[in-house]
């Protein structure tokens, strides 16, 4: 039963510890973001572009695979080959995936959007949370439009409120590990 206390003070005696680390990383990233914002655009560009070639190279295999004939996969076959070709293409010109996922994003906020406001109408809710959501859903609708009609200008906010985040994070999980440290050091009193 001794070395069981021993083993739960020593993995609880390490959260606290751990999470300094998780703060000290996502200050200097989070610093990083906010202090070379185009940077993080083109790496974030490249690394986009290196995940979206592995998917598309498993697509392309999936669509050969011994699992079903090639007249039902060839879909997987011309996804895979355009997302190689996108891919090329991202590693070439960074600007591109930069705001083609900005694009990405801005769809989607317009689709949340509209989906808040629909919800909104939909359900039984309160007024307050209606109107709530009603405006939730009109930001997310306006931030949509503006990362689809300036995606340079969306990703450099996309950036900076990543790297804010991050930051805020840090400062949350450095407030947390001292809690823990100090809880832990109450039970060994």
């Amino acid at each position: 039963m001794n070395s069981f206390a021993v083993f739960s003070e020593a993995s609880a005696d390490g959260v606290w510890k751990a999470m300094i680390i998780k703060a000290i990383i996502f200050v200097v990233l989070g610093i990083f973001c906010l202090a070379f914002p185009f940077a993080v655009m083109n790496v974030s560009a490249y690394l986009i572009g290196i995940i979206l070639l592995i998917v598309s190279i498993a697509l392309i295999f999936s669509g050969f695979s011994a699992f079903g004939f090639f007249r039902r996969n060839w879909l997987l076959v011309i996804l895979g080959i355009v997302g190689i070709i996108l891919a090329i293409y991202s590693f070439i010109n960074p600007a591109f995936m930069v705001s083609f996922a900005t694009i990405a994003v801005g769809l989607l906020a317009i689709i949340a959007g509209v989906a808040d406001i629909v919800l909104a109408f939909g359900h039984d809710v309160s007024m307050g949370m209606r109107i709530l959501t009603i405006l939730l859903g009109l930001v997310e609708g306006i931030v949509g439009i503006i990362f689809l009609v300036n995606p340079g200008l969306g990703a450099e906010v996309l950036v900076l409120v990543l790297g804010i985040g991050l930051v805020v994070n840090a400062v949350l999980s450095l407030i947390e590990a001292f809690v823990v440290k100090k809880s832990l050091k109450e039970l060994d009193d």
